[in-house]
């Protein structure tokens, strides 16, 4: 059984082409805005680097008895780098004390950073994150990073 093939109907040159454009408008808006987008990312990295490296310049700092923050740096391009240097061999601590310590440190890292709303935003804008490692006499004892997707800031 044959079927009769309806012919084409023929197609106007000009939806093709406002089509084209419309899609190469859309696409070259998007670039700009990427572009100036990353243009101020760029702008944000170098102003943070420039801070970090003035608060590095004052280190070592003593932050407890026993703890002594040694370097703060931004590597891998999105993260805010904290060392710090426990005065205590690792060996001398349980796991249980180790554990405490950690969930503690971490909960007045947490309120120190919620304490600070244009590094909490400017953390969130750009997805930057912040890692404190704590090293003791001999060895690395933690490391505690913080997001701000992850944090449960009042208010």
């Amino acid at each position: 059984m044959l079927m009769k093939l309806a012919p084409k109907k023929r197609r106007n040159p000009r939806n093709f082409y406002l089509g084209i454009a419309a899609v190469l408008l859309i696409a070259g808006v998007g670039r700009y805005f990427a572009l100036k987008a990353e243009r101020e990312k760029v702008a944000q990295q170098a102003q943070l680097v420039q801070h970090l490296a003035q608060l590095n310049a004052t280190l070592p700092k003593q932050v407890d008895a026993i703890t002594t923050l040694e370097y703060v740096g931004f590597i891998y391009g999105d993260t805010i780098f904290y060392r710090y240097r426990i005065d205590l061999a690792a060996s001398s601590l349980s796991e249980e004390r180790k554990a405490s310590m950690e969930a503690g440190i971490r909960r007045s890292l947490e309120q120190l950073v919620c304490k600070e709303p244009q590094l909490l935003a400017m953390m969130g804008r750009f997805k930057f994150h912040q890692e404190h490692v704590y090293l003791a006499r001999s060895s690395k004892l933690f490391s505690i990073e913080l997001r701000p997707e992850q944090l449960s800031c009042p208010g």
